[in-house]
């Protein structure tokens, strides 16, 4: 081994040693800089959004539908497997429906009995439906073996104590001791699902007062989506049994709950916004609901129920105000539900102000809006309905009957020089006669819209379709151009030669076709007007293109699209590579020119210079695992010990070099 013990020049060596840790720390600088400037801000930020988005959402937009999930439940009783009958049993024991009688095909169910989970499953679906005499002795050594296990995991001790609760044999687990046994094993493996057995484990026992201690601090990791969900990681099973588990507790210890007005909203957004197709979801949403529907304030949905629309015929809206599971608002008078505004979209006037609803007799969560006020005034509204301290914005359309006034069709040049031939037609006639326009001339429509009270209104789509009249025409000769309005009436100028290219320089006769709609409108109109017979002149025939009466011509192969890659872009010199690749490898170089010059030689080394060649070693080794894998506080708290020890020995054998050629003089 090569060891510095015959340096002639100690002072190239200082400088190439300083060089090398000047340029590691710098790098560690850089990085440092980054991670604790930029990051912590670009994270305020996010979370100063997600705030403000979800300060927004005071409301659910939907809630858990009950039929459906009931549907689930009645499939999954039909099941041979004992875990999909006991969530299907489980389920309906949460809608407070009659469980049928399913003993028998509890018997008959396949299940393993050295199986804890099977066992759990099997004794609980047998306790929910009343019929613990189909348990035999033979189920019982397994979770009582199960309790016995050293290495037994949370899940392990949650199904056997659980087994043996819906056996009627009580708890094995003393309750100091249990729980000084539970969380040396959380220790381990605090993970959210870990805390729901023991949340559920000191539900039994006794212990709750311990769960509402550590709560709020698991209810602070649940995971975040999109700014306005909340979950637990493992999805829906962990965030059903811990949302069950503490609501149950803390109305045990009857405290108040744990969650405030934002989380319950947020997991509420959450559990509406799972689809579920088994018994096991079905059941696992029924629970996590429930726990936040039993909560106080239960977060409360405001939706349209039925018709979002008033017409001159009917004159109500009806709202749905429920709970997360569809029952009546606790505490919610009918008196407390008010629509506080009804604004119209059009103009921003405010039509209506603090109307309240009425309650629908025999439905407690119907909520009558009657518009009968407004109900003559087309178009579409901004309803703001307030149930108690909750306030939703939902958009209403007053339907209306439109028609339209005389429509005039007129034929004329393009430059003005003469006046245009005016036709005069109404709806829902068409023109008496075929109208005839050359490439020099242009066709304008003119025509207004109008309400059943003869008030001029403004729709939403108001088009023109030009379409050839031929049998067997080609679809893509048409042309739809929009109407734009004006001072009351709608206007289309078609400049003959320039909707030419539109319809395939196709000359011949077109249909002209007038359509008007809008989401308020109950008759929204398709008017065809007639026929007027367009000459595109010579340009059909100058750009190649084929002239009315050869459709089929159309109907021909497009050119083949060739995709063709990107080429690559110029290499540089050879000359620039080789230079880089030499100026990457310059410190090896320089070093091993040093110790050329240094004339080292092997002999036996002093400590300080096995320690010195050793931590300088480890310092660029640890350089390249920080480029590798290691992080920067890896980096940095490996290489503290490494760049001490460098000193202080580096410090020494550079002293004893002097000494040594102090000596040699």
């Amino acid at each position: 081994m090569i060891w510095g013990s015959g340096y002639s020049d100690t002072a190239t060596i200082r400088v190439f040693y300083i060089y090398i840790y000047i340029k590691l720390f710098l790098n560690l600088l850089i990085k440092l800089y980054f991670c604790l400037i930029w990051f912590p801000l670009s994270v305020l930020c996010l979370l100063f959004l997600s705030s403000v988005a979800l300060s927004e959402a005071n409301v659910l937009q939907s809630t858990v539908n009950i039929k459906k999930l009931q549907g689930i439940l009645e499939e999954g009783l039909k099941s041979k497997d004992v875990s999909t009958l006991y969530f299907a049993i489980k389920g309906f024991k949460l809608l407070n429906a009659t469980i049928p009688d399913v003993c028998e095909d509890l018997k008959n169910a396949k299940y393993d009995l050295t199986n804890i989970e099977h066992v759990f499953y099997f004794t609980n679906a047998a306790a929910l439906s009343n019929c613990r005499n189909i348990l035999k002795p033979d189920v019982l050594p397994t979770p009582t073996q199960t309790l016995d296990k050293k290495d037994a995991t949370l899940q392990e001790l949650y199904y056997a104590v659980f087994a043996l609760k819906a056996m009627g044999k009580g708890t094995i687990y003393d309750k100091e001791d249990g729980l000084k046994n539970l969380i040396q094993l959380l220790k381990k493996d605090d993970s959210p699902a870990n805390y729901g057995y023991v949340f559920a484990l000191c539900e039994h026992m006794g212990c709750g007062a311990w769960t509402s201690s550590h709560a709020e601090g698991v209810l602070l990791a649940a995971d975040e989506s999109d700014s306005r969900a909340l979950h637990f990681e493992g999805g829906l099973p962990v965030t059903a049994l811990l949302l069950g588990t503490i609501s149950r507790t803390y109305k045990s210890l009857k405290k108040p709950s744990p969650l405030n007005e934002e989380q319950r909203y947020k997991f509420a957004n959450y559990i509406t916004g799972r689809s579920v197709s088994t018994p096991r979801g079905a059941a696992l949403l029924l629970e996590a609901a429930n726990a936040l529907a039993n909560d106080e304030p239960s977060p409360i949905s405001i939706t349209i129920k039925g018709k979002k629309y008033v017409t001159s015929e009917s004159d109500s809206v009806e709202f749905s105000i429920t709970d997360i599971i569809g029952r009546p608002v606790r505490g919610l008078k009918p008196e407390e539900v008010i629509a506080q505004s009804a604004t119209r979209l059009a103009d921003d006037v405010v039509v209506l102000s603090k109307q309240p609803l009425t309650q629908k007799p025999n439905d407690p969560t119907t909520y009558v809006l009657n518009l009968s006020k407004i109900k003559a005034q087309y178009g579409l509204y901004k309803i703001s309905l307030s149930a108690g301290s909750k306030t939703a914005n939902i958009n209403v359309a007053v339907l209306g009957e439109i028609q339209v006034g005389s429509l005039e069709v007129g034929i004329g040049d393009v430059d003005g020089t003469t006046s245009p031939k005016i036709t005069t037609i109404t709806y829902p006639n068409k023109l008496s006669e075929t109208l005839q326009a050359d490439h020099l001339q242009k066709l304008s429509l003119k025509f207004s819209v109008r309400d059943k009270f003869n008030k001029p209104v403004s729709v939403q789509q108001a088009f023109v379709r030009v379409a050839p009249v031929a049998a067997g025409a080609p679809d893509s000769l048409e042309a739809i151009y929009v109407a734009e309005p004006s001072a009351n009436t709608y206007r289309v100028e078609l400049n003959v030669g320039a909707i030419a290219k539109h319809l395939n320089y196709a000359s011949g006769a077109h249909s002209l076709t007038l359509y008007l709609g809008d989401s308020a409108v109950s008759n929204p109109i398709a008017w065809e007007l007639g026929e007027v017979i367009f000459n595109f002149g010579r340009d059909a025939n100058a750009v190649g293109l084929p002239v009315r009466g050869s459709v089929a011509s159309v109907r021909v192969p497009l050119p083949e699209i060739s995709h063709q890659f990107r080429a690559a872009e110029a290499r540089p010199a050879r000359a620039v590579s080789d230079v880089c690749a030499c100026a990457c490898a310059a410190p090896l170089l320089l070093l091993l020119a040093l110790w050329a010059r240094l004339r080292p030689r092997l002999a036996t080394p002093p400590p300080s210079a096995l320690l010195f060649h050793l931590a300088l070693a480890g310092s660029l080794g640890l350089y390249v695992m920080f480029w590798l894998r290691l992080t920067m506080f890896e980096t940095l708290r490996y290489l503290a010990p490494l760049a001490l020890l460098t000193f202080l020995s580096g410090h020494r054998l550079l002293r004893r070099l002097a000494q040594d050629k102090a000596q040699a003089r």
